[in-house]
């Protein structure tokens, strides 16, 4: 979509055409094509410093995507503002009318809301902004509310004790269903996408941003995958990785603490995913990092899912996946004993592989001699005889 912008009209409705097949066939999800479109939704002012017509070309893009059942119709709910606003300026018919009355919406939703926290802010009475909420009763709007209590935050006279006040307000609120986790997560999504415009008027919004998000953490209103999600999205910015950052060395026994295994798996694969697209080891290190300690189970899975991963792909995805496995035992993140038993287990998950990968086991050996090549692998490790 990003590369779309860049094009004509033309480039955008094949776009759409790509994403609706690719989804129709199962090979993208609708989970991944949100946080795509999550990611642009913060990032389309500066897209827009190059390409004018990108916030027209967006909703396009987005209209085109709901037609074809790719994303759900209340994706539309998650446009910010000022981006709808300049979308639908000289957007078509159709498209106009599919976006109709989201922006009367939102711009009611959000006078009404600021009243109330304003309120609040003074009262401190949660009671009375939940019930503004339920009467409102406009939940697909709800994380506009999270972002606003967050921003009126920093420039209330008692800093420290505003930022109690609104951990105390979502606490509640969420204990009593009245905020989701999703509207938690969007809201704070759209607070980084922002901090640059609100450091203009409050210089101290990076170090007050990283408080209230240390606060959520700690309050288990915000995840540790929700954050490490950001950062390989890269949400914010240089600025919102600087946020991201410190409230993961402030929050160490969230970060480090023990996944499931259903948790550890999917944070192990879509990171390497991540990877695949943006080619940066060190951004896959930290992910790493922040998943350990790892046991010698789960270092091994990510030798194997890294090496399966590629092999499901292309020949410059395994290159990759090669060049990331030497990397993480470069840094000491994994060991040689990781290595071989990773690929102990590739050996013995290939006749299932094979039935999916037909030459997985060809790239497989190639794998074995460039990791010898380079020392990670023992000279003397040898792949089980295949089965006859």
């Amino acid at each position: 979509m990003r590369a779309a912008l860049d094009k004509g009209d033309s480039a955008h409705k094949l776009t759409v055409a790509l994403i609706c097949k690719l989804h129709g066939s199962n090979v993208l999800d609708t989970a991944a094509l949100v946080r795509s479109f999550e990611k642009l939704f913060c990032t389309w002012e500066d897209i827009s410093l190059d390409v004018p017509r990108a916030p027209e070309a967006l909703l396009v893009m987005l209209h085109g995507c709901v037609l074809g059942k790719a994303v759900q119709k209340d994706l539309l709910t998650k446009i910010p503002e000022n981006l709808l606003n300049a979308g639908l300026r000289n957007a078509q018919a159709e498209v106009s009318e599919m976006f109709k009355g989201v922006a009367a919406d939102l711009k009611h939703f959000k006078s009404e809301t600021t009243r109330s926290l304003e309120e609040y802010f003074v009262a401190l009475n949660v009671d009375e902004v939940g019930t503004v909420l339920k009467e409102l009763n406009m939940k697909a709007y709800q994380h506009e509310f999270v972002k606003k209590a967050i921003s009126l935050s920093f420039i209330q006279t008692k800093r420290e004790n505003s930022r109690e006040v609104v951990l105390d307000l979502f606490s509640k609120l969420s204990n009593s269903s009245v905020l989701s986790k999703d509207d938690l997560q969007w809201g704070t999504t759209r607070l980084l996408g922002q901090l640059d415009d609100l450091a203009l008027d409050c210089p101290r919004a990076v170090d007050l941003a990283t408080e209230m998000m240390t606060g959520m953490v700690a309050d288990e209103l915000l995840s540790v995958p929700f954050l490490r999600r950001c950062k390989l999205l890269r949400i914010g910015g240089t600025t919102g990785l600087k946020v991201l950052d410190n409230t993961q060395r402030r929050t160490p026994e969230y970060s480090k603490r023990h996944l499931t295994t259903a948790e550890f798996k999917a944070e192990l694969q879509t990171t390497i995913l991540e990877y695949f697209n943006s080619g940066d080891v060190k951004e896959v290190g930290r992910c790493i990092s922040e998943l350990s300690p790892l046991s010698a189970a789960q270092s091994a899975e990510v030798i194997r899912k890294i090496m399966f991963l590629s092999m499901e792909r292309s020949g410059h995805e395994c290159e990759l996946a090669l060049k990331l496995i030497i990397w993480l035992c470069a840094v000491e993140e994994l060991d040689s004993e990781a290595v071989e038993t990773g690929f102990d287990e590739l050996y013995e998950r290939m006749p299932d592989i094979i039935l999916d990968v037909p030459d997985a086991r060809d790239m497989a050996r190639a794998f074995m001699v460039e990791a010898k090549k380079s020392r990670v692998l023992t000279a003397d490790w040898e792949p089980p005889a295949p089965e006859k």
